[in-house]
């Protein structure tokens, strides 16, 4: 497949359509139909002239002909197993097999995650399959073998139709969830305080505690076209987390909407957030936020994307009004698409969070980072890292000091993307959370495991 195409002058004549098919054409050059006589003479062509005329005939509805010729005169090299199995593909979704198409795409791209023209013919496949969202991340990743930015709008562009085409989305997710420390609780048994003369012994319900659990939610979203400049998006999700110690089960909500104003390199929006929390024994509401938001996606090139947002957010923690509030969220990121294989974020983050109580107000500066790597073998690494700073307003009038702490997350996500388990893929994804204090009693880390099922393949 390497010799197959010079991917990138193929790309270019692909990526500016207005329709799927557009952006599958068929090789230049080759657009006729071969005559007997280029028939005749395949058998003395080369390999790369073998899988031009291969996919040219699946294409214009000789497939038939394109498998007697692969049958008969197998393609040799060493590239002659990921190019069977690209022609192959072709001709199951010319027979209208689409599913064996899709997974002979599949088993191409993992053994070269780099073969963009595969990658194209899954992606329009999995559209076929109304399978829109694990279409929607081959095409994403796609932009990043975009050589211009306007070719990059192009598949930018037909994202949206699939949007449109189906303004509601729905996902759920059961995963089995254990964890050395699901209350973030002290690895220690005393803090020393100077304010009551020496070590107080850390209760019970403040020391850590590993267990075993499950998480389970869902999210709905909505996206509307407003005439030809602004789009409505609105979402809603909801997670439970559930422990063999119930005391530390954790029921969460979350909703969004937004107006957004679309312009040629990305969106400016306006909307609202607002969050949940429910008590365990009651189911009652523990907490609140709501606030507006502004949002914005600058693409920079075909391969830089710049995002921002900024929350200002209004809190209220029920039964405790010591924490009530108020909170200025902002982050930005940068991502770089290497190859549409592999790319890097790099991230920023302000929070000022400001309570009812100066000694739990706090302010936090975060930077981190994470990457998309897809590997032979057909194994998809995610790998995060952050690092978070948080100094509080006051003095901790148990420790005598004012509270700093730094918190470092990592995390490491392995999908394999060509076991297709019901039109998902299976991943495992590993966080270790570290966070060291001037007051031992927030000194913690913890380690979670999180097995689950994945569209993104």
């Amino acid at each position: 497949m390497h010799a197959l195409i010079s991917q990138k002058q193929r790309f270019v004549k692909r990526v500016g359509f207005c329709a799927l098919s557009c952006f599958l054409l068929c090789v230049p050059g080759l657009a006729a139909l071969p005559t007997p006589q280029q028939t005749a003479e395949y058998e003395a062509a080369d390999d790369t002239s073998r899988v031009k005329l291969l996919i040219t005939l699946s294409k214009s509805g000789q497939h038939e002909l394109a498998a007697e010729l692969l049958q008969r005169y197998p393609l040799q090299g060493p590239h002659a197993p990921d190019r069977t199995l690209y022609i192959e593909g072709l001709i199951l979704k010319a027979e209208g097999d689409l599913t064996s198409a899709a997974e002979k795409f599949r088993a191409a791209l993992a053994d070269d995650p780099k073969l963009t023209l595969v990658r194209a013919d899954l992606a329009q496949t999995l559209v076929e399959l109304q399978q829109d969202d694990s279409a929607k991340h081959h095409l994403e990743l796609l932009v990043a073998d975009a050589p211009t930015e306007q070719d990059a709008a192009g598949v930018r562009s037909f994202i949206d139709r699939i949007d449109e085409r189906s303004p509601f989305k729905f996902s759920a997710f059961l995963s089995v969830a254990p964890s050395s420390n699901v209350n973030n609780g002290s690895g220690h048994s005393t803090v020393y305080s100077p304010v009551f003369g020496g070590a107080l012994t850390i209760d019970d319900d403040s020391r850590e505690k590993s267990g075993i659990g499950a998480a389970v939610g869902g999210s709905v979203g909505y996206t509307k076209r407003l005439g030809n400049d602004f789009l409505a998006v609105a979402a809603g999700s909801a997670e439970a987390r559930i422990y063999n110690d119930k005391d530390f089960n954790s029921y969460t909500l979350s909703q969004s909407a937004e107006i957004r104003y679309m312009f040629e390199r990305g969106y400016l929006g306006l909307g609202a957030v607002a969050s949940q929390a429910l008590d365990n024994s009651e189911f009652d509401l523990s907490y609140v936020s709501y606030g507006p938001r502004l949002s914005t996606r600058l693409n920079l090139t075909a391969h830089d994307r710049l995002t921002a947002s900024t929350t200002y957010e209004w809190r209220d923690y029920g039964g405790s009004a010591v924490n009530d509030g108020t909170a200025w969220i902002s982050d930005v990121a940068w991502n770089h698409a290497f190859d549409s294989s592999f790319n890097v974020t790099l991230s920023a983050g302000f929070d000022d969070v400001e309570a009812q109580s100066a000694m739990i107000s706090y302010e936090t500066r975060s930077a981190g980072f994470s990457t998309y790597k897809e590997l032979p073998m057909g194994f998809t690494i995610n790998a995060a890292g952050e690092a978070r700073f948080t100094e509080f307003d006051a003095l901790n009038v148990v420790a005598g000091v004012v509270r700093e702490d730094t918190r470092l997350i990592g995390g490491l996500t392995l999908t394999k993307r060509d076991l297709n388990i019901f039109d998902f893929a299976p991943a495992v994804n590993y966080t270790y959370v570290n966070n060291t204090s001037n007051i031992s009693l927030y000194d913690y880390d913890s380690h979670a495991v999180d097995f689950r099922l994945t569209k993104d393949f």
